[in-house]
């Protein structure tokens, strides 16, 4: 096997998987609050009926 030609070149390191998980991560919360903003929460109306006679006339 044959070496560098320099001993003080540089070893080489892997890659740290920090930025891809990261990058992951950030990509996932978008989609998510995207998601989230197309999902429809809205609560129909219901119609409430109430009695409003007055007592103090019907007497």
């Amino acid at each position: 096997m044959r070496r560098s030609s320099s001993s003080f070149a540089p070893a080489r390191r892997r890659k740290s998987r920090l930025p891809m998980i990261l990058l992951t991560l950030v990509v996932l919360l978008i989609g998510f609050l995207v998601w989230l903003s197309t999902v429809d929460t809205e609560v129909p109306t219901q119609k409430v009926e109430q009695d409003v006679t007055n007592e103090a006339l019907a007497k």
